[in-house]
C-alpha cells in the first residue's frame, strides 16, 4: 500500500488582546493551539477562532479530506452587532443547558498498543500519542479498554485462564504489561485526566456454561457471578496500581452477540440485573472502589435492554449501583439514546464504541463516509450521550493485527504500517484518517466537564453547541450540501457570519 510521507507546514498567526496564541497548522498531523485563555463572557468585539476541514475523495482517497482543510485553522472572526444576512441562522442560547460531557477518545486495544509501542520508534511514538492526547493535538479524554482480548488482539486470553481458581489465585494482568500498560501510561502522560471505561468480551471460559472456549457461545455460571464480579475488582485495583485509574465498567460488551470468531458472552436482562445489583455494584462498594457500572454497552436497536435492566435495578432498591447506559452504533440510530434518556432521565448515557471501514467509510469516490460520520458525533452529542468513544486507535495496513485474520472491515484512527509483525522493526509510517480530524473538530475544543448547551438545527446544515467549565464557548457545525453556505451564529445579542464550503465541518470557538 502507498505511503503518503506527512509534509508540515508551519504558519504562525498573532491575534491580539485576550486571545494570543502561537498556532502550528500542518497539512496532515495537525500541532494546534497551546490554550485558549478563559476572557469575559461577554466581551464586545470577541474574536471567534475557526477550524475547517472539508471533504475531497479525490485527493489521498483513503484519507478523504482536503489536503489543506483538514482542521486547518481559518482566520478569526469578529462579533458584532450588524452583520450582513445569511442562508442559516443559529441561535447560541447557553442559559439553556443538556449533558455534562465526560469527554471523546478511542480504545487502545491490543493491536493498537503492539503497533504503537513497536511499529514506531521513540521519537515517532512521542510525536503520534501527542497529536491524539495532548492540547498539541486533538486533546482526546476517554479511553475504552478491553478487559482481556477484543477481537482487535494477538490472541484470545483473560486474566485468569487457570481452569477452577474461582478463589482468583492465579488472576494476573501480566499479559498487558510489556505493552497495553506503557501505552495507555503514554496517553496518561499526554492527558493527566483522561477518564478510562473498562469492558470485558468474555469471562474465563471456565467460568461459563460453555465447551471451555472464550470464543464463542456461552452465559455465566450461576455459581460464578460473585468470582466474576471479584474478577473486576482485582482489574481495577492491578491497574490501579499501575497508576491507571478506572472510571467505569460495564459487565459486559456486546451482551447480546455470540461472535464465534473472537471471545465473547451472552448476558441478558436479567443476569445485568443481577450482576449489577447482587454482585458487582455491592463488590466495588465493599472494597472501598468508586468505579461507575453502565449498563448494556450494546448498539441502538436494542435500547430498551437498558431501560429494563435500570427499571429493574430500581424496583430492587439497588439504584445506586447503575450510572447509566452504554451505547454502539452497529444497528439502529443515535435517536435510542434519547429514548433512554427519556425514559430514565436521572442516568447518564454515554456512547462506547464506533468502528469505521468499508461498510460506512468506503473508499468510493464519494463523501459517503464523511457524511455518516459528521452526522453520527453531532447526532450523537444532540441525543444525549457524554461521551464519543471510537473504536481501535490504531490498526496497519491489513486492519490488523486481530485474531480473525487480515483484511476485515475496520480502519483505526491512524494506520501504522506493519510490514513484518516484527517487534523489532520500527517503520514509522503514519496515516491519520478522518476519523482524527473529524473526531477532533469536538475533542479539541470540548473540554472534560463541558455542558451541550441549546443550538437550532437543520437537516441541510447542522449544529451542536457546548459551554466550557472555563466560559468559552465552541460550536460545530456541518454543511452536508454540494455547494457553499452562509451562516449567521447569533450570541449574546451579537453574531458573526461564516461562509460554510461545501462538505464540510467548521468549529468556531470563542
Amino acid at each position: 500500500m502507498k505511503r503518503l510521507q506527512l509534509q508540515t507546514e508551519v504558519y504562525v498567526m498573532s491575534i491580539l488582546k485576550k486571545s494570543l496564541h502561537v498556532v502550528l497548522l500542518s497539512s496532515l498531523v495537525i500541532t494546534p493551539l497551546i490554550s485558549v485563555a478563559p476572557s469575559s463572557a461577554y466581551a464586545a468585539n470577541e474574536k471567534a477562532q475557526v477550524w475547517l476541514t472539508t471533504a475531497d475523495p479525490n485527493t489521498e482517497p483513503k484519507v478523504g479530506l482536503s489536503t489543506d482543510r483538514r482542521l486547518t485553522r481559518q482566520n478569526d472572526l469578529t462579533f458584532s452587532s450588524t452583520t450582513g444576512n445569511a442562508d442559516y441562522t443559529f441561535n447560541i442560547n447557553e442559559g439553556t443547558t443538556y449533558q455534562q460531557m465526560d469527554g471523546f477518545g478511542v480504545s487502545l486495544t491490543d493491536a493498537s498498543a503492539w503497533l504503537l509501542n513497536y511499529k514506531l520508534s521513540s521519537t515517532k511514538r512521542n510525536e503520534v500519542m501527542s497529536n491524539l492526547f495532548s492540547g498539541s493535538g486533538i486533546s482526546m479524554s476517554m479511553l475504552r479498554q478491553p478487559m482481556g482480548a477484543s477481537d482487535f488482539a494477538w490472541s484470545t486470553y483473560t486474566y485468569d485462564d487457570v481452569n477452577g481458581d474461582t478463589a482468583l489465585n492465579q488472576f494476573s494482568i501480566a499479559r498487558d504489561q510489556p505493552y497495553i500498560i506503557p501505552i495507555v501510561k503514554a496517553a496518561l502522560a499526554k492527558n493527566a485526566g483522561i477518564k478510562i471505561i473498562a469492558s470485558p468480551w468474555s469471562a474465563p471460559a471456565w467460568m461459563k456454561y460453555t465447551t471451555n472456549d472464550k470464543n464463542g457461545t456461552g452465559k455465566l455460571k450461576a455459581e460464578n457471578y460473585p468470582v466474576y464480579a471479584n474478577y473486576f475488582v482485582k482489574f481495577i485495583q492491578a491497574y490501579q496500581a499501575q497508576g491507571i485509574p478506572i472510571y467505569a465498567v460495564t459487565p459486559q460488551n456486546e451482551p447480546l452477540f455470540e461472535p464465534g470468531r473472537y471471545p465473547g458472552m451472552l448476558m441478558n436482562e436479567q443476569d445485568q440485573i443481577g450482576m449489577i445489583g447482587d454482585y458487582l455494584g455491592p463488590a466495588l462498594r465493599a472494597a472501598g472502589l468508586n468505579t461507575k457500572v453502565i449498563a448494556y454497552d450494546h448498539n441502538y436497536d436494542n435500547w430498551t435492554f437498558p431501560r429494563t435492566v435500570v427499571q429493574g435495578l430500581k424496583d430492587n432498591g439497588k439504584s445506586q449501583y447503575i450510572a447509566g447506559s452504554a451505547f454502539h452504533h452497529y444497528g439502529g440510530d443515535f435517536t435510542a439514546m434519547t429514548n433512554m434518556h427519556n425514559a430514565h432521565p436521572d442516568k447518564d448515557i454515554w456512547f462506547t464504541e464506533g468502528g469505521f471501514g468499508d461498510w460506512n467509510d468506503p473508499v468510493n469516490g464519494t463523501t459517503q463516509g464523511f457524511d455518516n460520520m459528521i452526522n453520527e458525533f453531532i447526532g450523537m452529542t444532540r441525543n444525549w450521550s457524554k461521551s464519543i468513544i471510537l473504536w481501535n486507535a490504531a490498526l496497519d495496513q491489513k486492519d490488523g493485527p486481530s485474531v480473525i485474520g487480515d483484511n476485515n472491515t475496520n480502519k483505526g484512527m491512524v494506520t501504522i504500517q506493519n510490514s513484518d509483525n516484527n517487534s523489532s522493526n520500527p517503520e514509522d509510517k503514519v496515516t491519520y484518517t478522518k476519523q482524527y480530524y473529524l473526531l477532533g473538530h469536538f475533542s479539541k475544543f470540548v473540554s472534560p466537564g463541558a455542558y451541550r448547551i441549546d443550538s437550532n438545527t437543520f437537516n441541510d446544515m447542522q449544529s451542536v453547541a457546548f459551554k466550557n467549565t472555563d466560559g468559552s464557548k465552541a460550536v460545530v457545525l456541518y454543511n452536508s450540501q454540494n455547494s457553499a453556505r452562509t451562516v449567521k451564529v447569533n450570541w449574546n445579542n451579537q453574531s458573526v457570519n461564516y461562509t460554510v464550503p461545501a462538505k464540510s465541518v467548521v468549529t468556531l470557538k470563542w
